[in-house]
């Protein structure tokens, strides 16, 4: 297959996240001003407005299109371009599941919800960019710009620490017995 040629307009699929980013945050502004979130959701915590996802959601893609390109420049084959399609919607799905629970008040779910794709990581790889910009897209409505990518960042981490760790340790341990 080769490889995905939406990633060969980086800059357009910027602007593209740019126009979404100032879209919410337009939407937002005409039905009662831009929403400042506080972190873990306490009032006496500081807050971050949702204006700085104009910045970090757009640079997310960037960056994030950037290494998927070096990421199949380096392969010959390009067999993965499937593959970053069905992670980024993965990911984008359980993002608006998450937001969806949120919604609804049914935190106690999120919080098993989260754990997922921890628990997938240790049998496939989900520590990948595309993972980490579809969470991003799909939590962008209800969180802003900054708290999915906060938690976007510590879910990849965790992610590729249970793929190349634990996994990595424990099918180690199995080739050596």
């Amino acid at each position: 297959m080769k490889p995905l040629p939406l990633l060969d307009h980086k800059i357009p699929l910027t602007l593209g996240a740019l126009a979404l980013t100032l879209a919410l945050i337009i939407v937002e502004y005409l039905n009662g001003g831009v929403i400042t979130h506080h972190l873990l959701a306490d009032d006496n915590l500081p807050g971050v407005s949702n204006w700085w996802g104009l910045v970090t959601v757009p640079l997310a893609t960037y960056v994030v299109v950037t290494l998927l390109q070096k990421r199949q420049n380096k392969t010959t084959s390009h067999n993965d371009s499937n593959g970053i399609l069905y992670r980024f919607f993965g990911a984008l799905t359980l993002g608006i599941a998450m937001c969806i629970l949120w919604a609804f008040g049914l935190v106690e779910i999120m919080q098993y919800l989260i754990v997922l794709p921890v628990v997938i990581a240790l049998f496939r790889p989900v520590y990948l960019p595309e993972c980490f910009l579809g969470f991003v897209y799909g939590m962008l409505y209800t969180f802003g710009g900054i708290l999915p990518i906060l938690i976007g960042l510590v879910l990849t981490i965790l992610c590729f620490i249970a793929y190349k760790g634990i996994r990595g340790g424990i099918l180690f341990l199995v080739s050596k017995i």
